[in-house]
């Protein structure tokens, strides 16, 4: 019985994330923003991934705690990805996160200076949702990743392996 819900939950993950990933590449494609098509190439092919993960033969121990290792740390490493913003009578923010901006500190003052300082005496607030999508999304890029490297190792296994031939002696 566990191995039927097992089962319906990866299908309805895998159909929701591929439909959702063609549904934004479709989007994407009237856009100019690379990123929105990084993102939905990463959705469309994990949901690939989820829904055959039987036919691929994947070994679940090693590809599932991997690819969410990998979701960490590229939510982590996009935090690199810095945007500040000056405007209106004197607005400063600063952004970061990549490809969603989760972290967000910003302050309003008489100055330019002065509402610097005041957004960085604020400090940090974090977007815990925008966080949430940003390492599902990493992982999702993660799994592609992984899973690309496994097949793309077994085809050079097969490729190189000797070949038996059926001729007689």
């Amino acid at each position: 019985m566990t191995e039927l819900y097992t089962g319906m939950v990866r299908l309805a993950i895998g159909v929701l994330t591929l439909l959702g990933g063609a549904f934004w590449l479709v989007m994407a494609l009237t856009m100019p923003d690379v990123r929105d098509v990084t993102i939905s190439v990463a959705a469309v092919g994990a949901g690939l991934i989820v829904l055959f993960w039987d036919r691929l033969r994947l070994p679940a121990r090693i590809v599932v705690p991997v690819a969410a290792a990998g979701g960490l740390a590229g939510t982590g490493t996009g935090l690199a990805a810095d945007r500040i913003s000056e405007g209106g009578m004197f607005a400063w923010l600063e952004y970061r996160g990549w490809p969603f901006e989760w972290l967000v500190r910003g302050g309003v003052a008489d100055t330019p200076d002065e509402a610097r300082r005041l957004a960085i005496e604020d400090g940090w607030a974090a977007d815990w949702l925008r966080m949430l999508v940003d390492v599902v999304l990493w992982t999702y890029a993660s799994l592609v990743l992984i899973v690309v490297l496994i097949v793309g190792m077994r085809a050079l296994r097969g490729y190189f392996a000797p070949k038996v031939t059926d001729q007689p002696g």
